[in-house]
């Protein structure tokens, strides 16, 4: 009688502690592997494409109202990464577009602390619905040289369609006297396109006027071209619209 009370008070415990587990465990999906589960990227290369998130956290009044965010997508996302196209981990990431810095955690758990994902050109991550960021150089519409995250909307092809997406900040204001409204903070978005014929070459900015990107074609692939947009109403101003046209570029080529 004694053994089977003993029996049944350890099962009874053991049931606690893995229900106590399940609780503290963060669920994922079931291709999630984090580092911890034993995945296949190499430690010390997984070390070495992470580091501090950057300190310049910006300060301004509280006590105002904020509109908008630092992120492109307040919560955090599931990513596999690449490096040199070797598959390292899949982690969860969100985009900070105010600093361009990319946040990486191996667990939702509250007390894990983000890391920032290096600025290397071997980088390389796909979200969930196969988009793909990398790190990249580009040419601004200014002229010069930048280098960062950046987004791909049609990968594998002739043509390649890229976007980044910053944030700007600006701060508000109290209301000073009954004249003065007040002016909460604010983040803005701004997304900019980009183009490229070679894969590994400095990115282009796509021109607003697709009249503008035709002179880069030779003369028949201009007509084809010109004729599909005009044909179905389309320009460079959607996003949508524009994948279509490059699409349909790639296929006459």
């Amino acid at each position: 009688m004694k053994k089977t009370n003993i029996s049944c008070l350890v099962c009874f415990l053991l049931a606690i502690t893995l229900s106590v587990t399940a609780q503290v465990t963060t669920p994922k999906p079931d291709h999630f592997k984090s580092i911890t589960d034993g995945g296949t990227g190499s430690q010390p290369i997984l070390n070495t494409i992470m580091h501090d998130l950057l300190d310049d956290k910006i300060t301004y009044k509280s006590n105002l109202k904020t509109i908008g965010s630092p992120y492109l997508k307040e919560n955090y996302q599931i990513a596999t990464l690449f490096y040199k196209e070797e598959l390292q981990e899949h982690f969860y990431i969100r985009h900070n577009i105010l600093n361009d810095e990319i946040e990486l955690k191996k667990s939702m758990l509250p007390n894990e602390q983000p890391k920032a994902l290096i600025r290397d050109p071997g980088i390389k991550l796909v979200l969930e619905d196969g988009k793909a960021i990398c790190f990249k150089k580009y040419r601004s519409k200014k002229g010069d040289i930048k280098r960062g995250f950046i987004y791909t909307l049609n990968d594998s092809a002739t043509y390649t369609i890229y976007k980044t997406i910053h944030a700007k900040f600006s701060e508000g204001h109290t209301a000073t006297s009954s004249m003065v409204k007040e002016v909460p903070h604010r983040f803005s978005h701004f997304t900019s396109y980009y183009f490229t014929s070679i894969p590994q070459g400095t990115l282009y900015p796509l021109p607003s006027n697709y009249k503008k990107f035709l002179q880069n074609l030779k003369p028949e692939i201009q007509k084809k071209l010109k004729a599909y947009i005009k044909e179905n109403g389309l320009n460079f101003k959607d996003e949508n619209e524009i994948k279509l046209i490059f699409d349909y570029l790639n296929s006459i080529l």
